[in-house]
């Protein structure tokens, strides 16, 4: 599996979120993805609207996650009702590309664990992981069987001193 080393500069975004356990999160995201694409263009100065973001967070002694879906904004002029405002900052990520049907991306999350490893990056586990969906594949529209299924997952290192 091929990763890389970026930096992505600070993101405003606005979208909506959900908070539960983990077989909570499989049962309501792809709501929480059909109601916010339907909502998406309440949202005011978007930057590119065939981007979304899928950040996530996780509180490992809880077992509680938290999932965002969002577009990057250019400000926060109006955040409609209902949805949330989120600063991400500038910092490093190591990027991957999962291609395939969704019943794969477990796999891709392992490989790419590995290359962490393997190159000696260590995960912020108190970072939110992100990952970039563009028209290759839209949760919620495109069928997760597709072989044509593609998007971005970015994993928050710890800088190394």
């Amino acid at each position: 599996m091929a990763g890389s080393i970026v930096v992505v500069p600070q993101k405003l975004l606005i979208g909506m979120s959900f908070s539960g356990t983990f077989p909570a999160l499989v049962a309501e995201m792809p709501k929480v993805w059909k109601a916010f694409l339907h909502r998406q263009s309440e949202i005011s100065q978007v930057i590119d609207p065939h981007i979304r973001y899928d950040m996530s967070s996780e509180n490992q002694k809880y077992s509680f996650f938290t999932e965002y879906i969002a577009v990057e904004v250019e400000a926060f002029a109006q955040i409609p009702a209902g949805m949330v405002g989120l600063t991400l900052p500038e910092r490093a990520y190591a990027r991957f590309l999962h291609e395939g049907p969704m019943d794969q991306v477990q796999q891709t999350y392992l490989n790419a664990f590995q290359w962490l490893k393997d190159h000696g990056q260590v995960l912020d586990e108190q970072a939110l992981r992100m990952e970039r969906y563009d028209d290759r594949f839209i949760p919620s529209v495109h069928t997760p069987e597709r072989r044509e299924n593609a998007y971005e997952i970015y994993l928050p290192l710890i800088p190394k001193s």
